[in-house]
């Protein structure tokens, strides 16, 4: 399987880590100064749950989206400020040849509406979204430690199919398994909407 993590912060480096650890070709698509942090030191996962260490060789790093192959990746991991939505998916709409024919997109952001720039460009039945209440703080630009946990990473969707449920989450559950198995409790859900309003209040 082959996964991008597009926004190398703190979140991006531990479902990195995370990714690795359960045997995924991981991508990660970064600027220039955090590539090449991780281009020599490699990444690490520190905190309360499992600790990972990978080196360089473990991962690749990209930081313009021409170098990509085409038909590569299975998933993105979206893990960037939510200000760079619009740009992000901009450039996945622009380079739509990286991504498999099936590929899904996850949006590791808490709120609403940071489906919607994606949405302009891709199905709904390609977009889903994250509940996250686990901390995470990146100490130097390669190493992201889990500070704090209080409930499971969902994973889900937030649009509705046709018969007004919505969209199964079924297609993402390896995504969520692979956060679990790796140390970080994760489920999926058909409830997105209800635990993020919960999180907002």
């Amino acid at each position: 399987m082959n996964i991008l993590i597009n926004g190398t912060g703190a979140i991006g480096i531990g479902l990195g880590a995370s990714m690795i650890s359960q045997g995924a070709n991981v991508s990660f698509f970064a600027r220039e100064e955090t590539a090449n942090a991780i281009r020599k030191n490699g990444i690490k996962r520190t905190g309360i749950f499992n600790h990972y260490s990978f080196g360089p060789e473990s991962f690749k790093v990209y930081t313009d989206y021409k170098d990509i192959p085409d038909n590569e990746f299975d998933f993105v991991l979206v893990s960037s400020k939510t200000i760079a939505n619009d740009d992000i998916s901009r450039k996945l709409n622009e380079h739509k040849s990286i991504l498999k024919e099936d590929a899904k997109i996850i949006i590791f952001q808490n709120g609403f509406a940071n489906d919607e720039p994606y949405l302009r460009f891709f199905p709904k039945e390609q977009v889903y979204c994250a509940r996250v209440i686990t901390g995470f703080k990146r100490p130097e630009r390669y190493i992201s430690e889990v500070t704090v946990h209080t409930e499971p990473i969902l994973l889900g969707s937030l649009q509705k199919d046709d018969d007004g449920e919505f969209i199964d989450s079924r297609p993402v559950s390896i995504i969520s398994k692979m956060i679990n198995d790796s140390g970080i409790p994760s489920e999926t859900t058909e409830e997105l909407d209800k635990f993020l309003w919960a999180k907002m209040l």
